[in-house]
C-alpha cells in the first residue's frame, strides 16, 4: 500500500467541513473508497471529483469518526443518487406557479 491514499470527498459547503464520499454496500457495511494514486481516482471517479490525501494516521482518524467497515481500493464509483424530488405523494408539484389555482383575471 502506498504512503498516501486519495479519498473522494464532496464539495465543501458553507460550513467549510470536509465530507467524505462513503458508500453503503448492499449487505449494509459502510465502505470508504480510497485510491492508490491520483490517476486511479480520476480514472474511477472522473476528473472533477474532489479529493483529499490521507496517510495511515488520517485513515485511522477517519475510522474513529465514521466507523467504516472496510476500505474499497481503486474501485469504480457509481453515480451518486439523485436528489429527492420536490413533489408530494401524488406526483404533483407543490409550486403554485406550476399549478395555479385560478385563472388570471377571475376572482
Amino acid at each position: 500500500m502506498s504512503e498516501i491514499l486519495y479519498v473522494p470527498t464532496r464539495r465543501r459547503d458553507g460550513s467549510g467541513q470536509i465530507r467524505l464520499e462513503m458508500r453503503t454496500l448492499p449487505d449494509g457495511r459502510l465502505a470508504l473508497p480510497a485510491y492508490t494514486s491520483l490517476q486511479e481516482l480520476i480514472r474511477c471517479c472522473g476528473p472533477r471529483q474532489a479529493w483529499m490525501g490521507v496517510d495511515r494516521t488520517g485513515l485511522q482518524e477517519i475510522h474513529r469518526a465514521t466507523g467504516y467497515d472496510l476500505v474499497l481500493l481503486d474501485a469504480a464509483q457509481p453515480p451518486p443518487p439523485p436528489p429527492p424530488a420536490a413533489e408530494d405523494e401524488y406526483g404533483r408539484s407543490r409550486s403554485r406557479l406550476q399549478n395555479p389555482i385560478g385563472r388570471a383575471g377571475t376572482r
